[in-house]
């Protein structure tokens, strides 16, 4: 499979993970001292707004990354600012701006010749690794998080 159709079988996953929630189940955390639904969608959002500065870095389109550069400055707490600055918005808010980022990051992965997206050292801080390692690690993480909203679901049903 090339990281195009990884990435978009990791997007996919997200929307089939989440169709047809029941609203209420959304804000619900999905363990003990956990992120509910939503929360778990702000954060791959966040992590949609990375893979597009990074595919804009290595364009060279755009010389500002924010969300890259504030995931670099502050690893540590990144995942919670970025959850709770969408602590107020809808699950509705939440799974558009992950679609958004998503279809801009597609756009921008389709515009990458695919010898330079194995092509190891490319990204300065993902050291002897490619751009295709990046998407693969994200794609894992992404789902990661759909088997726990599964898991929840699953639980909730019973």
């Amino acid at each position: 499979m090339n990281v195009a159709e990884q990435l978009e079988n990791a997007h996919l996953l997200v929307i089939q993970t989440v169709d047809n929630l029941p609203e209420l189940e959304w804000d619900t955390p999905i363990a003990e001292n956990s992120w509910t639904v939503k929360d778990i969608i702000a954060h791959l959002a966040s992590y949609e707004h990375i893979l597009v500065d990074v595919f804009n870095a290595f364009l060279e389109e755009s010389p500002a990354t924010p969300y890259l550069a504030q995931y670099a400055e502050h690893h540590a707490d990144f995942n919670q600012v970025q959850v709770g600055e969408r602590s107020n918005h809808t699950a509705q808010q939440v799974i558009d701006e992950f679609e958004e980022m998503q279809a801009e990051a597609t756009s921008l992965l389709a515009r990458i010749p695919a010898e330079r997206i194995e092509q190891k050292g490319t990204l300065s801080w993902y050291k002897d690794r490619s751009l295709g390692d990046f998407v693969s690690a994200l794609s894992g993480h992404i789902q990661r998080h759909c088997d726990e909203i599964t898991a929840f679901r699953n639980r909730e049903k019973q």
